[in-house]
């Protein structure tokens, strides 16, 4: 048994040891970090739309393949740079989720994603058009028009901003995702006021502000988190742990399918939308239909506040293609039967997803897609394009929702084309 003194003595020399290999290790890390591009997280919080791209650093390294990269007010990089100096400049603010965003389409200084070649193809036909891209990860339509109304009166005072002469809103996968979710939930977050039913921001976004706050109103456990989450967001050599960990993972210009699992069930009766509701969400028709004619008149107010937002300008609302909307014949009414998988972060993260398959969801998707198309066309206001029969197969789709390079190329060409025709 150790004696008093050899116990104080090894305490003694173990506090100073421990801090001055933590200082030694910083330090080294500190230099090799300066070669490699430090990984930091992909989001950040923000006050206004509730999250969007973290970009420190992200402007310095463009052949990085591991991410998107930032300009300087925080947008996802499109190729051409605007020139306060040139007359008449046409802007268009591109909103959308990942999709429009890039999702998928790393590295490259990002000019494989689609909004890069939106611009491209446009600037090629008329060089005073200037894109933004303001599309982001997980933004649904209320999202978007919160960037709206930050651009809006951000841009007078920004000569690198350019004044908008269009908005085009390209996605209509995220709403529809909420509204799966919103069929999927039976807990009691469906009903909590601060969350608006998941319709605005997630909640895990609700969740850490709560956090932080309490963290500043003396909850020590709260506060930890967030210390402890400090210290690791600073390393350097917790961040080249973080770096060697994931080299080797993606490589460059590749999504992994992650989510196009197949599992194989013999006995699927379900050929219509009354069937698949009862036996894979346990939902009548009635509730169905209830909770479908919410989720899209939520949906449409966004819509129209954004078409709303600037008289100067106008709005195009383009419903994009997905993978269930691609869906052949054979896959339909083919003997394979697919399983969704991995949808979880996209339904609100359920403790059990919904089991369903994907002819099952592409008849909800078809039923969502037909009825907000109806509605958003009595909208004299809204430009209405609906390409969801664009892509000539499912082959088109990394996953569920994101483009390949092909069919982003494909889809960029169309839509600059109904831009111009527009704009001209």
């Amino acid at each position: 048994m150790k004696s008093r003194s050899e116990i104080i003595k090894f305490i003694f020399y173990t506090s100073i040891l421990i801090p001055i290999i933590i200082s030694i290790l910083e330090i080294t890390f500190l230099f090799i970090n300066k070669s490699n591009t430090k990984i930091i997280s992909g989001t950040k919080y923000d006050s206004l739309t509730g999250w969007r791209e973290n970009c420190e650093n992200k402007y310095n390294n463009p052949e990085n393949y591991k991410f998107l990269i930032c300009d300087r007010n925080g947008f996802i990089k499109t190729p051409f740079e605007h020139d306060k100096n040139q007359k008449d400049t046409y802007g268009i603010l591109l909103l959308g989720n990942s999709v429009a965003m890039g999702e998928g389409l790393y590295g490259f200084d990002n000019k494989k994603t689609f909004a890069s070649q939106l611009e491209k193809n446009l600037r090629n036909e008329n060089p005073k058009i200037d894109l933004i891209n303001a599309a982001y990860s997980g933004f649904n339509t209320w999202q978007e028009h919160v960037e709206t109304f930050r651009y809006l009166n951000s841009e007078p005072f920004n000569d690198d901003l350019p004044p908008l002469g269009l908005i085009v809103s390209f996605g209509g996968i995220q709403d529809f995702w909420n509204f799966i979710r919103l069929l999927s939930e039976n807990n009691g977050y469906r009903n909590e006021y601060s969350f608006a039913n998941g319709m605005m921001i997630d909640k895990n976004n609700i969740d850490y502000i709560n956090s932080l706050t309490s963290s500043s109103l003396g909850n020590i456990r709260s506060g930890f988190i967030a210390f402890s989450n400090s210290i690791r967001k600073s390393s350097n050599f917790l961040s080249y742990i973080d770096d060697f960990k994931s080299r080797n993972k993606v490589n460059p210009g590749i999504y992994e399918k992650k989510q196009l699992t197949i599992k194989l069930e013999t006995n699927i009766k379900n050929k219509n939308l009354r069937e698949v509701l009862q036996q894979r969400l346990n939902i009548d028709y009635q509730e169905y239909e209830k909770i479908k004619n919410y989720a899209i008149q939520s949906t449409l107010r966004n819509i129209s506040s954004t078409a709303n937002l600037n008289l100067d300008s106008k709005y195009i609302y383009v419903y994009a293609p997905n993978y269930f909307s691609s869906l052949s014949e054979e896959q339909l009414n083919g003997q394979n039967y697919k399983y969704l998988i991995g949808i979880k972060h996209l339904v609100g993260n359920p403790i059990f997803p919904p089991k369903i398959l994907e002819r099952e969801m592409y008849l909800i998707e078809k039923d969502y897609r037909e009825t907000l198309s109806k509605e958003i066309e009595k909208n004299r206001k809204i430009i209405y394009f609906d390409y969801s029969l664009e892509a000539e197969e499912s082959s088109w789709f990394l996953d569920y929702s994101h483009f390949t390079e092909f069919a982003a190329s494909k889809l960029s060409s169309k839509l600059s084309e109904d831009i111009l025709e527009i704009i001209n």
